[in-house]
């Protein structure tokens, strides 16, 4: 009987033991990736990158460490002991947050948020101030934080299709065999022989100078990220693959009893037809959807800087200001977000949306209004990619 007994608690012990694991809620699995070449900050959360963040690291004479550490002390308005600083100050160059991984080495805010991007540290890894609580509020000690130095990357188009090489200089000095890893990887995916001699020459040359693309034609980028290099040249008019850019943008295109337009954002753009493809001119999207194009004649990439919004995951047209900062978005952009239409009362810098008056900015007689604001008063939640240059709208 005893022996009866003893199993039947221990069935019961074990049971309860399983409930109580299947009851406890996962937490997240986070880890940092931290790429000097391409100063880019990668959250990962398991295998899937949730976000990346545009850093400063350190300058080639006080170069950011490269390799594996954990996460071994988090600070709230940390102390800065070279000038003796206080935290909290507008002054701390270490911002509002510190995540360190190595003993006086950290990723941190800063008060010069036009270094982003740049070699400029003295070791440490710098963010947006915006950007590093974000990442503080994720992150717990103990979580892995990779840094890496890769030189040399392939890009693979919107389709998982037709690869790119992006080459990054050694700003470290640390492959001198950098042109024979080039060639490798040139050998490897089929692309020597299919780069022009005379491109081939130019691109090499590069280098050791600026970063490079390796495309056996004319590569489109979207702030910085390889979209296509399905592109046409027609009487020294750039037209692009339109359904790939519209895939890259979350952006829906209605197609026209007229087959030679499509209709986007209830404008009608001409295209051109090839291979069953639809092309338009690059700049009828900067017409249609803001931002500006970069031709780089050398390399033969162009490069599409746009800020934009992406509402419920589809494109939404209007204008972003200061979307590292304090963010604006103009007016325009709120009635296509919402249906709700914004009223300024008497040419004063209020707007009266859904029965709120809000106080908007005024630039270039254009009415704009901090996402923040409006984001409390409506009640609908964001999320700021500073690298990738848009914002995510949920409501």
């Amino acid at each position: 009987m005893k022996k009866i007994l003893l199993i039947l608690l221990l069935c019961t012990l074990i049971i309860t033991k399983n409930c109580k694991a299947h009851a406890e809620p996962q937490v997240p699995q986070y880890r940092i990736e931290i790429d000097i070449p391409s100063r880019a900050l990668f959250l990962i959360e398991n295998d899937t990158v949730l976000k990346k963040y545009p850093v400063a690291v350190g300058k080639p004479d006080s170069q950011t460490p490269i390799g594996n550490y954990k996460i071994v002390n988090k600070i709230i308005n940390p102390y800065y002991s070279k000038q003796n600083i206080v935290g909290g100050s507008s002054a701390n160059p270490l911002g509002s947050r510190w995540i360190g991984f190595k003993p006086f080495y950290g990723i941190h805010g800063n008060n010069n948020p036009k270094s982003i991007g740049t070699f400029i540290s003295a070791g440490c890894v710098r963010m947006y101030d915006k950007d590093i609580k974000e990442l503080y509020g994720k992150v717990k000690l103990g979580d892995p934080v990779a840094i890496k130095y890769e030189l040399i990357k392939i890009e693979k188009d919107i389709d998982g299709l037709n690869p790119v090489i992006i080459v990054y200089p050694d700003y470290y000095s640390k492959m001198p065999n950098l042109q024979e890893k080039v060639d490798e990887k040139l050998i490897e995916l089929n692309l020597i022989e299919k780069i022009e001699i005379n491109k081939m020459k130019e691109l090499k040359k590069l280098i050791r100078k600026e970063i490079v693309v390796f495309s056996e034609q004319w590569a489109y980028f979207i702030n910085d990220n390889y979209v296509t290099n399905d592109i046409l040249l027609i009487e020294d008019n750039m037209y692009v693959n339109v359904d790939k850019v519209c895939k890259f943008l979350n952006i829906d295109i209605t197609n026209d009893e007229n087959e030679d337009y499509i209709r986007v954002f209830n404008s009608y753009i001409p295209i051109v037809k090839e291979n069953n493809n639809r092309y338009i001119p690059i700049n009828s999207l900067e017409a249609n959807l803001g931002g500006d194009h970069k031709k780089n004649q050398s390399q033969q990439t162009i490069k599409y800087n746009l800020n934009y919004l992406l509402f419920n995951n589809k494109f939404v047209k209007g204008e972003i200001l200061d979307i590292e900062g304090e963010t604006l978005i103009s007016l325009d952009a709120l009635t296509h977000l919402l249906s709700i239409e914004g009223e300024v009362l008497n040419n004063k810098p209020n707007i009266l949306t859904d029965g709120l008056e809000t106080v908007s900015t005024i630039l270039n007689d254009k009415h704009y209004i901090s996402l923040m604001d409006l984001s409390v008063e409506i009640g609908f939640k964001f999320s700021i990619y500073t690298k990738d240059k848009y914002i995510e709208i949920f409501y």
